[in-house]
């Protein structure tokens, strides 16, 4: 129909640089409808194609969506003639806001990040929703831990933050509760997660989700581990010799789905799943030997000859 004047989501999309599923959470939530629909399909006419254009430059200067949303074509151009681009904070980090208990215990557990920095905590949903508007004041994007990913849940924290990009991170979800996540404007991550691959996400606006590609960092490297094993007393070294051995078997299943990736393109997304969630259960056990080596006090000795 875009010989008609209209034009399908996704040529809008390019045509603007608002993603398919902004412009979508942008309906539902400020009632930024399209022309039309066919179905599923939504079409844009050129006056909202020339709006939405005018308010992803507004955005872009520091503009918030809420404060837009409702705005006429006119009060769009009157704001674009007076708007001045928002100052540039070079050492401002994104401010990040936590929820729940596996998140405030990675932490805990981690360095001071470089990409991201965290301004509130809580450890519970509720717990943020009870909070005062002022200690949400400032955020740029809100991590919660989810058990299970719940789109009603996600709808309430949006409410209640709404100029704030949330990542939810989860440890189960349907496909459908991930589309319907995605299409409100929320990114997702798979538990488990590194401290430095979460701080990523939250430092990259409208970043892809932690999926398909990433794998988690080594903690140990094969001399290390070797290390810890050698060094426990022979009455203590059944556990840390069991865990370095379950590392290293995940480890070589890791490199064994790496090759199926190569040789069978055919199923990339299944060996690429494979590899990732491999690597992130690897990390995990690392930290159970992380634990083990420091009740232990066993230190670390990275030489290949020690």
């Amino acid at each position: 129909m875009e010989d008609q004047g209209l034009y399908r989501i996704g040529t809008v999309a390019k045509l603007t640089g608002i993603s398919a599923e902004c412009l979508r959470a942008w309906e539902r939530r400020y009632g930024l409808t399209p022309s039309r629909r066919d179905g599923k399909t939504r079409y844009y006419d050129q006056l909202q194609l020339a709006r939405l254009t005018k308010i992803k430059t507004l955005i872009e200067l520091g503009h918030p969506i809420s404060s837009l949303a409702k705005l006429s074509g006119d009060q769009l151009d009157a704001r674009l003639q007076h708007a001045r681009p928002a100052p540039i904070l070079v050492s401002r980090l994104p401010q990040v806001g936590l929820i729940g208990t596996n998140l405030l215990m990675l932490e805990q557990e981690s360095t001071e990040s470089d990409q991201a920095e965290v301004a509130q905590r809580w450890v519970t949903v509720a717990d943020f929703t009870a909070s005062r508007t002022a200690e949400r004041a400032g955020l740029d994007v809100l991590a919660v831990m989810l058990p299970a990913l719940n789109p009603e849940e996600l709808d309430q924290l949006q409410r209640h933050a709404p100029d704030c990009r949330v990542l939810a991170v989860h440890r189960f979800a349907s496909e459908t509760a991930i589309a319907a996540a995605r299409a409100s404007g929320v990114q997702t991550v798979v538990w488990p997660v590194s401290w430095e691959s979460l701080m990523h996400a939250c430092a990259t606006p409208g970043g892809a989700p932690l999926h398909a590609g990433k794998t988690a960092p080594r903690r140990y490297s094969d001399h290390e581990l070797l290390a810890i094993v050698q060094q426990a007393e022979p009455g203590d070294r059944d556990t840390p010799r069991y865990l370095v051995g379950m590392i290293n078997d995940l480890n070589a299943f890791t490199e064994f789905s790496t090759q199926q990736l190569i040789e069978n393109p055919a199923d990339t997304e299944v060996y690429d799943r494979i590899r990732e969630d491999t690597s992130y259960a690897r990390a995990q056990l690392e930290r159970a030997l992380s634990v083990v080596a420091e009740v232990n006090q066993l230190a670390v000795n990275a030489n290949p000859s020690a």
